[in-house]
C-alpha cells in the first residue's frame, strides 16, 4: 500500500534535503523531532531538529555534493492526520556508500504535514 500525500511529501524531503536546502528542512522537521538512528553495531543516537539541521548545513558549507536521491518506498500510509512510510535509500557516508532503511513519521499540524519521528538504521552489507 502507497499512500500517494506520503509519497509525494516523502519524495519532496529526498529532493530538497539532498540538496541542503536548509530554509525548507527547518520547516518540515517539527520542533520536536526526534530523529533515531541505528548502527549496525546496534549503537543507538538520538538527535534533535537543530542536530539535524547543523548536519545539513556543514555538508552544504563544506561544499559537499548532494545526496544520492535513489530510494525504494516500501510502505505509505496516512489516516489524512498522520502519516508513516517506509523506505530504503543508497547513500554515501564518507567514502563508501551504504544502504539505510528510514520510517519516517509525518503528522498535520495547522494544515501542514511535519516530521516528528524519523528513524533510520544503518543497514549491514
Amino acid at each position: 500500500m502507497i499512500d500517494e500525500t506520503m509519497k509525494t511529501l516523502t519524495e519532496e524531503l529526498i529532493s530538497r534535503g539532498t540538496s541542503y536546502d536548509i530554509d525548507f528542512l527547518k520547516r518540515v522537521y517539527a520542533d520536536d523531532l526526534k530523529f533515531v538512528r541505528i548502527l549496525p553495531d546496534n549503537t543507538v543516537q538520538i538527535l534533535s531538529k537543530q542536530d539535524n539541521i547543523d548536519f545539513f548545513q556543514t555538508l552544504k558549507d563544506s561544499g559537499a555534493a548532494p545526496l544520492n536521491t535513489a530510494h525504494t518506498i516500501l510502505f505509505a500510509d496516512s489516516d489524512g492526520e498522520t502519516g508513516t512510510i517506509v523506505l530504503k535509500r543508497r547513500m554515501s557516508q564518507g567514502a563508501q556508500e551504504q544502504g539505510f532503511l528510514f520510517t519516517i513519521t509525518w503528522k498535520k499540524r495547522s494544515e501542514n504535514w511535519q516530521i516528528v519521528q524519523e528513524i533510520v538504521a544503518v543497514l549491514s552489507e
